[in-house]
């Protein structure tokens, strides 16, 4: 493991205390700013204003970076980490906070597989797994995986692996994925 340089960091040190950099510049100018006025009236503010461009360029443009970075978080945050499309359609995912689960709109799947998935089946065989909301019925995404494995259809396989690799995998992580793939080898005939 490398270690630390011994002694001042003076680019460290600068990153927390930029403010010193901002007045020591508005000082600086302030005072170039007073002199010129004093000593030619308006025609040193000419070279007053050039003077504060070129201390301040570089502020300026970081804190356009910055602005610009900032509205573009806040003009997506209502869709940040909720948005998935398979195959141009759009598919929504809610979170649970509480488990590590996601559920999906059956609304959503049934319209990008093209058939309908059989809402009343999937709740007499997993009571818990159907969840209604204001904005439709969410299926819990163990078990949309598992009625997609059972489809033959060629769609409904690559949505299953959709499932898989984009909601099912990212909620619960690397060590629960091994461990199911490890389960259902165990479980495989031989």
């Amino acid at each position: 493991m490398p270690r630390e340089p011994l002694g001042f960091d003076a680019a460290s040190h600068e990153k927390h205390h930029w403010w010193r950099s901002l007045l020591f510049k508005l000082a600086v100018c302030g005072a170039a700013t007073a002199l010129l006025w004093w000593a030619s009236g308006w025609a040193g503010m000419l070279v007053a204003l050039m003077l504060w461009g070129r201390a301040f360029a570089s502020d300026l443009v970081a804190l356009g970076e910055t602005v610009g970075r900032s509205l573009k978080a806040l003009a997506f945050r209502p869709v940040q980490g909720r948005y998935y499309a398979f195959k141009g359609h759009r598919i929504r995912v809610l979170d649970d906070d509480i488990e590590r689960h996601r559920w999906i709109a059956l609304e959503d799947l049934s319209t990008a597989l093209g058939a309908p998935m059989p809402a009343a089946s999937l709740r007499r065989r997993h009571p818990q797994s159907v969840r209604e909301q204001r904005d439709g019925s969410y299926v819990l995404d163990e078990v949309v995986l598992a009625w997609l494995r059972e489809q033959r259809g060629d769609r409904a396989g690559r949505l299953a692996h959709w499932v898989e690799r984009e909601v099912w995998y990212p909620a619960r992580g690397r060590k629960a994925s091994y461990a199911q793939k490890k389960e259902a080898s165990e479980d495989a005939p031989d």
